[in-house]
């Protein structure tokens, strides 16, 4: 491990901020927790299971791969797969796991009835408000949990929907667009459908939409210790970030002023400098773009990165730090290094960028 770079992911701190967030969630709404990308880059399987001892009812994936892998490591939590499958034996063996897909529109429906199914089906269908990216109209939505509701093999679970802006500090959009999703819930009742699941906020929604929580709520980013956005920074300064990133000095040295480093030459030392050569770089996901924008903390000091950023290594100015060697271990982000927060507003990205970026060959240390 002390050669490598090491996510280290804190499980007792994600037990808190799981708590905070169901703190803002009355007690019969349930918990759909975000762990697609890895779990926010923090270790799918551990993650999942941390939160399903805290009391996450489901779980939401983006990925076949990250469904299976739920199911593969005993997590028997209810799971919803975000993107729709077009695959026939795809779908049989994700049903046969009792893995809940969403419906998108009607050919969606068709394909899933198409399908060699084991068991009875859950499907989610998907109600466009606005976000564009998939699902139906409004008007068209009843319609569609409708056919579910009546096709054998098929079971109607839920209707739910996505916001496009409710991470912003205008509230007109959001507001339009859960008046839009009740249309459609209206429009299924009037129809005699009975559904039992209603869903549409993510983190934002479930600080600034408490109207809007229905029955089940998707926690993502605030989960893993990060406001949604910079406008709601304040919202809920309970929750913590639950990773620290860190890297082992390889190398040390002193350099005379007027020493250039790394590819380009873009740094050159203005005196007598000590540099510490660290083992990570963009393939270990540390963005190439902090070229000469971001810090690090070794030995408790702030060391600015100098020269560009390499595909397994960068260099710091260790100059501060006392008593630098090979084997001390440098703090990307988290803990006493610089937020991801503070790394991705010198890109003008989000945190969730940094945290979901984490690649594989970084090992993960878990704690708490």
């Amino acid at each position: 491990m002390l050669e490598s770079p090491v996510a280290h992911v804190d499980l007792a701190v994600l037990d808190d901020n799981y708590r905070i967030v169901r703190e803002h969630v009355a007690p019969g709404v349930a918990t759909m927790a975000m762990v697609k990308a890895d779990g926010y880059g923090h270790g799918l399987e551990a993650v999942a299971k941390r939160l399903a001892a805290a009391g996450s009812e489901w779980f939401g994936v983006a990925s076949p791969g990250e469904a299976l892998a739920l199911r593969a490591a005993g997590v028997r939590s209810n799971v919803l797969l975000l993107s729709p499958i077009m695959d026939p034996g795809l779908i049989t063996r994700l049903c046969d796991l009792d893995v809940a897909l969403v419906a998108t529109d009607e050919a969606s429906v068709r394909r899933y009835l198409a399908a060699d199914l084991p068991q009875s089906l859950r499907l989610h269908v998907k109600v466009d408000t606005g976000m564009g990216r998939l699902g139906l109209p409004p008007a068209a939505a009843a319609g569609v949990a409708e056919a579910v509701a009546r096709a054998p093999g098929l079971e109607l679970e839920a209707l739910w929907t996505h916001f496009r802006d409710s991470d912003g500090p205008e509230r007109g959009t959001t507001v339009w667009q859960i008046e839009r999703f009740v249309e459609a819930l209206d429009a299924a009742a009037a129809r005699g459908l009975q559904v039992p699941l209603r869903h549409a906020c993510n983190s934002a929604g479930i600080l600034a939409y408490p109207e809007a929580h229905f029955d089940l709520v998707r926690p993502g980013i605030l989960l893993y210790g990060y406001a949604p956005s910079a406008e709601f920074a304040g919202a809920e300064p309970r929750v913590r970030p639950s990773m620290r990133l860190s890297a082992p000095v390889t190398f040390v040295k002193r350099v005379p002023a007027g020493t250039s480093v790394s590819y380009g030459q873009l740094w050159t030392s203005s005196a007598d400098t000590t540099l510490a050569t660290v083992r990570i770089g963009y393939a270990d996901g540390y963005p190439r773009m902090l070229t000469g924008k971001a810090w690090a903390s070794l030995n408790g000091a702030r060391c600015p990165i100098v020269g560009r950023v390499c595909m397994d290594q960068l260099i710091v100015d260790a100059s501060t730090a006392a008593g630098v060697e090979p084997g001390d271990r440098v703090t990307l982000w988290g803990g006493d290094g610089p937020s991801a927060d503070e790394l991705a507003s010198q890109l003008g990205t989000v945190a969730y960028e940094f945290i979901t970026r984490v690649m594989p060959r970084v090992e993960r240390e878990y704690l708490g």
